[in-house]
């Protein structure tokens, strides 16, 4: 016999799905979001240094110090499968929030590839500039998604704080003509975006326990 979903049994089964989905992000999620946060910031930090140390005619390879990122990549992936396995009950949510997060890989893979291509073209490295601000725009879409999704606050603050760092960013470079500030402004962005909030979760779930 076919069963009939009421709209209250309806919105019963949305509220146990989210709830499952936010316990999985808080015993999971956290400390991925910690180390990515950790990581970037860490890399953003010693390019700033770089750029300082380094001789003038040396400055522009301290963009190098970004290829870290690949090997942090991989480790974040095994974080990512650590995190997979260990979710209690996988729902939609869940995907949808994967999905998310793909998402915003693929788009800043092709927005480096178009900034770049762009740069080379043109030779011209000012565009080069829209990539820090660009990719907080980006992060702060998905953290704003996620808060909706899962309903919880610390990621909407997160949005805030990388949407806010993008505009500090243009407002560095064309006041203060100083692009290199981008490096502080998102290493600041990540711990207060990712790194705290990741410890909310972590406090949260503790609770939840």
């Amino acid at each position: 016999m076919e069963t009939k979903f009421t709209e209250q049994q309806s919105l019963e089964v949305i509220t146990e799905m989210i709830n499952r989905a936010r316990n999985n992000v808080q015993k999971g999620s956290a400390n991925n979001m910690i180390y990515n946060g950790f990581a970037v910031a860490f890399v953003a930090v010693a390019n700033f240094i770089l750029v300082h140390v380094l001789p003038d005619e040396y400055g522009f390879y301290s963009f190098n110090i970004w290829w870290l990122m690949v090997p942090s990549t991989v480790i974040n992936h095994f974080i990512k499968r650590k995190i997979n396995r260990s979710a209690i009950v996988k729902t939609h949510i869940d995907s949808i929030i994967s999905r998310l997060w793909l998402g915003f890989s693929i788009s800043v893979a092709f927005l480096l590839i178009s900034i770049f291509g762009i740069c080379l073209v043109y030779d011209n490295w000012v565009a080069a500039l829209l990539i820090t601000p660009d990719i907080m725009i980006m992060t702060g879409l998905v953290e704003f998604g996620m808060a909706k999704i899962c309903r919880y606050r610390p990621f909407f603050w997160g949005a805030v704080v990388f949407w806010s760092g993008s505009l500090l960013c243009v407002f560095t470079y064309y006041v203060l003509n100083r692009g290199d500030l981008h490096f502080l402004i998102i290493a600041a962005c990540m711990i207060a975006g990712f790194v705290i909030p990741g410890y909310q979760l972590n406090k949260s779930a503790k609770k939840n326990v």
